[in-house]
């Protein structure tokens, strides 16, 4: 079954994250940049979980990074791309995380089996009201989901200039922060706290640009994308209509909205006596 958002190629999104894993992940900015975000966040919370899910781990960088602050903890990295998981299974020291293959639609983990999901940039790939759901049956009473994602103004500067190439859509359009907030308190969660911060980064070349996008995997998987191949003279047409919306002629600029959320998974009233104590430090 293809839990995908809709508008959404699965397959388009697999082959996607495939080509992601051949750069070096150390490199790509916005993740990293969000993902230190959220390791720091941590830091404002009295978090001591036996169980950690990084969803959409990658090639591990933040589940490293999670097995070394709290190094009490199990971490399981999950991807969605074999050829990650499998690399993961044959350096990662078993002692301090594992990975495994699977779809953040449908977790290959029993119910309230964790004590704090990691989520960074891994929605915008997803059906988010089902991985929200399967992020809320997978995670105890009580336990901490903390994401980032993507908002509506991430490049707006790349929308523009393909609109004077074609009318095909060339990104798919992100969940609005209020929207996204809405769509955890339907999932399961309570006390959702949500925060947009927006980047702008710069590059010599549009080139730059989508290799950053790639690293990301972040290229077009609508399912009415345009599938053929992109010639030498609408490709030139993007590169003319992307170079003269920028104010700096010598660099170009994208935008990244970032949004980041905590929330609780909501607490039946039988178990709260019972329930793990994650809250915000004093």
């Amino acid at each position: 079954m293809n839990h995908f958002d809709p508008t959404l190629s699965g397959h388009a999104v697999r082959l996607a994250s495939k080509r992601a894993i051949r750069f070096d992940q150390s490199e790509n900015v916005i993740a990293r940049r969000c993902g230190a975000e959220l390791r720091e966040r941590l830091d404002l919370i009295n978090l001591q979980p036996q169980a950690i899910l990084d969803l959409g781990g990658g090639m591990g960088l933040e589940s490293r990074e999670l097995a070394n602050k709290y190094p009490e903890a199990l971490v399981v990295g999950l991807d969605n791309c074999v050829d990650a998981a499998s690399d993961l299974k044959a350096v990662a020291p078993p002692d301090a995380w594992s990975a495994c293959f699977g779809d953040a639609h449908e977790l290959p983990f029993k119910d309230h089996c964790f004590d704090f999901v990691f989520a960074n940039l891994i929605l915008p790939w997803t059906d988010s009201t089902d991985a929200l759901k399967e992020v809320a049956r997978v995670l105890k009473p009580g336990g901490l989901l903390l994401l980032a994602t993507f908002g509506p103004d991430t490049l707006v500067e790349l929308r523009a200039a393909w609109a004077d190439v074609d009318h095909k859509p060339h990104g798919h359009a992100f969940i609005d922060m209020h929207d996204l907030g809405d769509t955890i308190l339907q999932a399961g969660f309570l006390e959702p706290v949500m925060d947009v911060d927006v980047v702008g980064l710069t590059y010599l070349s549009v080139e730059g640009l989508v290799k950053d996008l790639r690293m990301l995997g972040g290229t077009n998987a609508l399912v009415d994308r345009r599938r053929s191949l992109t010639g030498k003279s609408r490709w030139q047409t993007f590169k003319s209509a992307y170079g003269s919306s920028s104010a700096d002629s010598d660099r170009l600029r994208a935008t990244f909205e970032l949004i980041y959320g905590v929330a609780w998974a909501r607490i039946p009233p039988d178990d709260r006596e019972r329930s793990i104590e994650v809250k915000f430090g004093e």
